[in-house]
């Protein structure tokens, strides 16, 4: 059956049953299903892109399609393998689903439209009428069983909305820790204070990037959002290290389990590990590079 069960009503896995996808159960490594993974989301976020042409005052919607598209087709393969269904035709339903989420619906057409501009650009030929026919069957039935996986609820809340009420506290946080306080040049408050712009900007790039690996499935969206504020903390004072600051984000927040916030920021740094990987299988141009890998190594917005 597609539909989760009731033993996972919130579409969480564990550290452990990550480990037993069906792409692992299909004798997939967990290497390889990692750069797919990563590649197909890389392909729905330039997809997501080129849809929106790139309008900067578009950026927040092409945002939030890009995460919701990352995360379906996250979703989509913990309940089929990647050798059953080809990645990049789950990142086209994936996308085309979650412009309708964020109530900016694309006829499938203008998708296909940006998908054959995206082929151009990597200089490959556009699909022709057959192709195209085949792809809008498949990106339907998709769609369906993505339907099905999600349960048709639409209200899903993303870490983005966390990241700047989190941000306030940490930053309160940190000009009460002893680690910023000996580094500061200024006062604590200042520094802090200082921090919030490039905190913001930072650690929501980390949030889009999450999404490439299986933070999303892990933890709820509050905590995504703690672990890419964490590493964007560590980013930008080095002096911080990450146990002290997941520390500091649970007294600021009891919600926020230390450990479930290390495994986020593990698998956040995980998608940098993948995105390494996946650059150097498209650059060797071999068998184990996956069809979008080429423009995987583009991806991260905060590399």
């Amino acid at each position: 059956a597609m539909a989760p069960g009731p033993g996972n009503p919130d579409l969480r896995w564990s550290v452990e049953e990550i480990k037993n996808t069906p792409s692992r159960g299909d004798g997939v490594p967990d290497r390889d299903e990692r750069v797919e993974r990563f590649a197909a989301c890389n392909f729905a976020r330039d997809l997501t892109r080129a849809i929106f042409n790139n309008d900067k005052q578009q950026e927040d919607n092409s945002n939030r399609v890009q995460i919701l598209a990352c995360y379906y087709l996250q979703l989509f393969f913990m309940f089929r393998s990647l050798r059953q269904e080809e990645a990049e035709t789950v990142a086209v339903a994936a996308t085309f689903l979650a412009c309708k989420v964020v109530d900016l619906p694309r006829k499938i057409r203008g998708i296909l439209r940006s998908l054959n501009q995206l082929r151009v650009q990597a200089g490959d030929p556009e699909l022709v009428e057959d192709d195209q026919q085949r792809l809008s069957t498949s990106v339907l039935r998709i769609e369906f069983q993505l339907l099905r996986i999600i349960r048709f609820e639409f209200d899903l809340v993303l870490p983005l909305d966390f990241v700047a009420t989190l941000t306030e506290a940490l930053l309160v946080q940190l000009t009460r820790c002893e680690v910023f306080k000996n580094a500061c040049k200024n006062t604590p408050q200042q520094e802090a204070s200082e921090l919030r712009t490039e905190l913001l900007r930072i650690s929501g790039n980390f949030v889009l990037d999450s999404f490439m690996g299986f933070a999303p499935l892990l933890a709820q969206p509050r905590v995504i959002a703690a672990g890419a504020l964490a590493i964007a903390t560590r980013y930008i004072r080095r002096e911080m290290a990450i146990p002290e600051l997941c520390g500091l984000l649970n007294n600021a927040d009891a919600s926020l389990p230390t450990e479930k916030v290390r495994h986020v920021v593990d698998e956040i740094l995980n998608v940098f590990r993948t995105k390494s990987l996946a650059g150097r299988a498209a650059a060797a141009g071999g068998a184990a590079a996956p069809a979008g890998a080429a423009g995987a190594a583009r991806g991260l917005g905060a590399g």
